[in-house]
């Protein structure tokens, strides 16, 4: 029909070549806002399918479908394709990449040690208040990334974390610093976790998680720390112990680049935002249960799982907040460290 008509329209004159090109305009017009959403955007994280990053992103998928139909179209990259986290951390800074579920890179601003800060929640209720929907520390952390040109959507809950032992060892640390001498412990490359596990007692080998594995598996290192369980379950092959030492609680950050959400309308921000909000929800109910999975799969594998008895977890607590946040002071500034001394001193 189309054809014809611009075939019998031609044969009059100039005018109505004007008139099929408005509408065709029109039509096209029409059937792409009816097929293809508004805002195409990736949304990626760089951690294995056993990882809560992804039935939160499930979550925050579908929520957001709901709120605002067809206006985004997100394509998912999970486990890494686009880079480990740190990567994407940039990448997100940098507007490659829309949003990410990452951590929180220290490089970028040391302000984000207070992340790794040990022993600041003790259980899932206290991390909860800290760091969950309207947690105590959520402003302070959204301050940080707004000047790293992200915004910050929500703290993702992980886990706690823990110590593991590879296999041949024969080794189970629960008493420190005693237990840690002479134990080589991979640690991830920052100053914190460096510092850390030296007040710990042992020697610790800073390493890119790309490189924990093979250093198991080889035997570079006697074992690992800053390790949640969904981690531990990843590498159980090489792994015999796992001393869920709970000194610190790893959360995640869902963020999105600055530039990209600015550029979006009100309405678009408040779907996006309602969808974390959801997603966010959904995670820290969920997160313990998860958790205590985990651990029951990890010791039907045949790992040694073992808890802290209260003598032994009190010395862990008095080692870092005695040494660990003194020296943080000098890093994030006595202020950040008191705002976390001021969000945990009523839990």
């Amino acid at each position: 029909m189309l054809h014809n008509f611009t075939l019998k329209k031609s044969l009059k004159g100039c005018k109505p070549l004007k008139s099929l090109a408005l509408a065709s305009a029109v039509a096209l017009a029409t059937f792409g806002s009816a097929v293809q959403a508004e805002e195409d955007v990736i949304l990626a994280h760089a951690m294995s399918q056993e990882h809560i990053f992804n039935p939160i992103a499930d979550r925050f998928m579908s929520a957001l479908e709901a709120q605002a139909p067809n206006e985004f179209n997100i394509r998912y990259h999970p486990g890494g394709d686009l880079g480990d986290w740190t990567s994407q951390f940039e990448q997100t800074i940098a507007g490659e990449i829309g949003m990410t579920m990452t951590f929180p890179a220290t490089d970028f601003d040391p302000r984000l040690n207070i992340s790794i800060m040990g022993m600041v929640a003790g259980n899932w209720d206290e991390a909860s208040k800290i760091y969950g929907p309207g947690g105590s520390m959520v402003d302070t952390y959204s301050e940080i990334y707004a000047g790293l040109n992200m915004k910050l959507l929500a703290i993702l809950p992980v886990d706690f974390g823990g110590i593991a032992i590879r296999k041949g060892i024969g080794k189970v640390p629960v008493n420190y610093p005693a237990d840690g001498e002479g134990l080589k412990v991979r640690v991830p490359p920052m100053q914190t976790a460096i510092k850390r596990f030296e007040f710990l007692g042992f020697n610790p080998v800073p390493l890119p998680f790309s490189e924990l594995y093979t250093a198991l598996q080889l035997g570079s290192v006697d074992g690992r720390t800053f390790g949640p369980p969904s981690e531990i379950w990843q590498m159980r092959d090489v792994l015999e112990t796992y001393v869920f030492s709970r000194d610190y609680f790893e959360q995640g950050a869902f963020l999105v680049n600055m530039d990209w959400w600015n550029d979006l309308n009100a309405e678009q921000q408040q779907a996006l935002q309602a969808a974390a909000d959801d997603a966010g929800r959904w995670a820290w109910k969920e997160a313990e249960t998860i958790s205590e999975k985990l651990i029951t799969d990890i010791k039907a594998y045949g790992i040694n799982v073992v808890e802290l008895d209260g003598p032994q977890q009190a010395k862990l607590r008095s080692i870092i907040q005695d040494n660990e946040w003194p020296w943080m002071e000098e890093t994030v500034g006595k202020h950040l460290v008191d705002q976390v001394r001021a969000a945990t001193a009523n839990l």
